[in-house]
């Protein structure tokens, strides 16, 4: 590959999460973060990861995919 995919990654983080600063309900704490990904013009701001796990008798076996919220 001639392409150096480090120079062209965007950078994401803008602050930490800090537990005290959400709000007790987790609805409201979702709409925040939906308007805040809307204001900040991201081309997805609705696409999230939905990851479940499911109990085995070798442990857990996870699963994961990519997501559009289409409705809280």
């Amino acid at each position: 590959m001639t392409v150096d995919l480090t120079a062209i990654r965007n950078e994401y983080e803008r602050a930490g999460l800090h537990e005290r600063e959400l709000d007790p309900s987790p609805f409201r704490q979702l709409e925040k973060w939906l308007d805040e990904a809307v204001r900040a013009e991201h081309p997805e701001p609705t696409a999230m990861v939905l990851a479940t796990a499911i109990a085995t008798p070798n442990g857990a076996e996870p699963s994961a995919r990519v997501v559009l919220l289409r409705g809280v």
